[in-house]
């Protein structure tokens, strides 16, 4: 029993683990963030890139 409360003990305060999650989250919401500006944007920049391309052509 005492084996078995001090895995417990070490699990809980091992803050390694911990910190890992913290970064998997924050690269998830940032992953996230950047596909939902990418989804919004996509006409404009498609038109943007579509207007640049034209005016060098005719140049």
């Amino acid at each position: 029993m005492d084996l078995l409360n001090r895995w417990f003990v070490r699990a809980r305060e091992c803050a390694r683990g911990q910190t890992m999650t913290e970064y998997v989250l924050i690269i998830a919401a940032v992953a996230v963030a950047g596909y939902t500006a990418y989804v919004a944007l996509e006409g404009g920049i498609s038109g943007l890139i579509s207007s640049v391309t034209d005016t060098l052509k005719a140049a």
